[in-house]
């Protein structure tokens, strides 16, 4: 045989192997799994935080209104209270704000600046944003 047949059976096996191939597609697919992977946990994290904070001004307004004698008699009580609801990382008092009185309705708002696991995946800034009001 010439050494032309012998490059082209030599391109015919290159071409057919499949040795590797499968670390190849791991090196391509694993990175993007995942990234994709930690973006469905942070958007958890992000709606967890969410409906925490919203249940925490809700209890609030609440606590302000019907407990307003005891548990959160003031400003300062309520906001405490708010930021005792929140189920999982601490949160701090200065997050809620409380506006009214009771000849109207009592208004908790809060304001959190979330931030990501990993910001250099996520570069960006997200606040939640959460309101209440309970009537008197």
């Amino acid at each position: 045989m010439s050494a032309w047949m012998d490059n082209v059976f030599a391109l015919r096996r290159l071409w057919r192997a499949r040795d590797g191939v499968a670390a190849l597609e791991a090196a391509f697919l694993l990175p993007t799994f995942m990234l994709f992977l930690l973006g469905i946990c942070e958007f958890g994290r992000v709606l967890w935080m969410q409906s925490g904070l919203q249940y925490a001004v809700e209890a609030a307004a609440r606590c302000s209104v019907v407990y307003s004698a005891s548990t959160c008699n003031g400003t300062t009580a309520t906001k405490t209270y708010a930021a005792s609801q929140i189920f999982g990382p601490s949160i701090p008092t200065s997050t809620f704000s409380v506006s009214g009185s009771c000849t109207g309705t009592m208004t908790v708002t809060a304001s959190y600046a979330f931030t990501f696991i990993v910001p250099q995946l996520f570069p960006w800034n997200l606040t939640l944003t959460a309101k209440s009001a309970y009537p008197c």
